[in-house]
């Protein structure tokens, strides 16, 4: 929620795109770096204890962002220095979806059913994809009912409640996991061949987060071009809400079809309907044409974030499933900053036909990694994974 009201809330504070992208861009930097030293800090006993703190820290640093005069960051050379607050901003948002999957393996081993553990993981894959996209319903409708102010003093709320729960909550009572995060995993007693299928397919994941989020930074980034340009700003919130409906129908027809499709196949069919309608960003008819391609990208890019997060839930599940979970939040936060900035960037200094063409090279980008960990999936032994 966090970087999407800040996109809509300086695009209409401040009527500049380029503020708007870079202040989310540094948001979504900060977490990454967050996502990181919550990695390498795993297996401290005070995990628990630091999460809580980094909540209220979170909390209280968005209320404050909510009411930062914004209207003196409008111009290109005033906007640079609003990437500091914001990044500071960013270093306190915890990902979630990494200390749930430790609590997990906390409460799997203290029942005594390890084996439950990929299971487990699968379930929260597709848990996290569906609050990723719900999430950017609820800042749409929220921007446009309450304004786009009230979506950051809503995200700073929703992190002390959620985290007090999380905290408090009958299953923090089992002993911590001992799951120590590797980040960089090499299998000593691999062969070469079984090295190389593993790197294919890791790295076969993070470039589909990576192209993924960038898509969605682009076009986050290119709706917010096109806003301010005509000055349509008041409608962002309705066009972020549509995108958010559009992946949640998305993503819940991908569930529905689980059974017949393979995540794998799925991701190539789904990344193709996104490169497609990336295409169609580049020449909006009117706010409601571009709301109309802005609920296709949605509808194709919600079952593509849950399709890669199942098949990380299924492969590389030995050792380094949790590095990779760790490793795949730092690069959605990375790449949708750089999404953002070059679309923006070429929005603002060129002009809007330029800044469409970020999309469509991040949806290729998608499609190619789809391809890519196809073609590793076929050379590694096992089962294809479901959603």
């Amino acid at each position: 929620m966090a970087p999407l009201g800040v996109l809509t809330w300086i695009a209409v504070s401040a009527s500049s795109a380029w503020a708007a992208a870079l202040a989310s861009a540094a948001l979504c930097l900060g977490m990454a770096v967050c996502g990181l030293g919550m990695a390498l800090f795993a297996t401290v006993r005070w995990r628990l204890w630091a999460l809580a703190a980094v909540s209220v820290v979170q909390g209280v640093v968005m209320w404050q962002l909510s009411g930062v005069d914004v209207p003196v960051m409008s111009t290109v050379s005033e906007a640079a220095p609003v990437f500091v607050p914001f990044f500071v901003a960013g270093l306190s948002l915890a990902p979630m979806g990494l200390a749930a999957r430790l609590r997990w393996a906390s409460v799997l081993e203290g029942e005594g059913r390890p084996e439950a553990f990929s299971a487990a993981m699968r379930r929260e894959s597709v848990n996290e994809a569906l609050a990723t996209v719900l999430g950017a319903a609820l800042t749409g409708l929220l921007a446009v009912v309450a304004g786009p102010s009230s979506v950051l003093r809503m995200s700073a709320v929703l992190s002390v409640v959620i985290m007090a729960l999380f905290v408090l909550h009958p299953s923090a009572r089992h002993p911590q996991a001992n799951r120590p995060i590797m980040l960089w995993r090499r299998d000593r007693g691999a062969t070469r061949t079984q090295q190389r299928a593993g790197y294919r397919l890791r790295h076969g994941l993070l470039y589909g987060i990576g192209a993924l989020n960038a898509l969605l930074g682009a076009a986050q980034g290119c709706l917010a071009v096109y806003s301010v340009s005509l000055d349509t700003v008041a409608s962002m919130g309705v066009m972020y809400a549509l995108l958010g409906f559009g992946a949640a129908v998305g993503s819940t027809l991908a569930v529905r079809f689980r059974h017949r499709v393979t995540a794998v196949n799925m991701w190539v069919l789904v990344a193709t309907g996104a490169l497609l309608t990336s295409m169609l960003l580049s020449g909006p008819s009117g706010t409601l044409g571009y709301s109309v391609v802005l609920l296709a990208v949605g509808f194709f890019s919600g079952p593509c974030l849950l399709c890669i997060h199942s098949s990380a839930g299924q492969v590389d599940m030995a050792h380094g499933y949790l590095g990779l979970v760790a490793l795949m939040n730092v690069v959605t936060g990375a790449a949708t900053a750089l999404g953002l900035i070059v679309c923006a960037y070429l929005g603002v200094h060129y002009d809007y036909m330029s800044a469409a063409m970020a999309p469509v090279g991040a949806a290729m980008l998608l499609l190619g990694s789809a391809l890519l960990f196809s073609y590793g999936l076929r050379r590694a032994p096992g089962p294809e994974p479901r959603i």
